[in-house]
């Protein structure tokens, strides 16, 4: 699925309010294996089925701030919608992105948070759909 695909990359939304947004907000190509992402993971998952850890793990945990970037390579007529459940102290955020096609987006955690990644990816029913996930973290 190493592919490049023109995507519109949506406007930040709700950036002030929760601080967190897509990574681009102009037309252009997405090349996930040009990124120099740290982190690779390819995948599947039940079609039109939300999932608990599409990232791979069940919950994770930042002891530092930090900035989290993926790059998701799916299928060309899929929509990955990305649900990122963020939790610190006596906080909780939740990040969603649910662009279609090829996407990055960045999502920031303050110390001492936890949290969990859902995704629910669009497909024939009754099929697995796969995925690469591209993940870096960017330090605050």
């Amino acid at each position: 699925m190493k592919r490049t695909t023109s995507v519109l990359a949506a406007t930040v939304l709700g950036a002030t309010l929760i601080g967190i947004s897509p990574a681009s907000a102009t037309t252009s190509s997405i090349d996930c294996t040009a990124g120099d992402y740290t982190r690779i993971m390819e995948s599947y998952v039940p079609s039109n089925l939300e999932r608990p850890a599409v990232d791979g793990f069940a919950y994770r945990l930042t002891a530092s701030p930090v900035t989290i970037e993926v790059c998701l390579d799916i299928p060309d007529t899929s929509t990955f919608t990305i649900e990122a459940r963020i939790r610190s102290f006596d906080t909780q955020r939740v990040f969603v992105d649910d662009r279609p096609g090829d996407k990055i987006f960045r999502y920031s955690l303050d110390a001492n948070s936890f949290w969990q990644t859902y995704g629910t990816l669009t497909g024939p029913d009754s099929t697995y759909v796969h995925y690469t996930w591209y993940e870096k973290r960017i330090p605050a």
